[in-house]
């Protein structure tokens, strides 16, 4: 029989000396857990939780270029707003009679 295989993810201390440690656990059925251990705490996760878990991290830290696309993203949307504008404007100045004026004047 397979013994369950201990592999370590991350391994982490912070400046008060309180450590953390990911630590992925591959059963003999094939599936896997992972165990995390804050100090003296451990709490075993799922593959969700560590998603879920990375998620928030990245969230709380921010991730640069994510960031930076967003903002890209924001501002073309933006020009593409304002372009849509511009072109209503024009149309409906130049192309269109507008009412003020009359069939008749230059």
């Amino acid at each position: 029989m397979k013994q369950p295989e201990l592999t370590s993810l991350i391994g982490l201390r912070d400046s008060d000396g309180d450590q953390l440690h990911l630590v992925r656990l591959d059963r003999a059925n094939g599936s896997r857990g992972y165990l995390m251990a804050i100090g003296r705490e451990r709490v075993f996760l799922t593959a969700c939780d560590l998603d879920r878990l990375s998620t928030v991290i990245r969230d709380e830290v921010g991730d640069g270029n994510n960031d930076l696309m967003a903002e890209f993203r924001r501002f073309f949307a933006g020009a593409i707003w304002l372009l849509l504008l511009c072109a209503l404007v024009w149309l409906l100045t130049f192309e269109v009679t507008p009412l003020w004026m009359y069939p008749w004047s230059n």
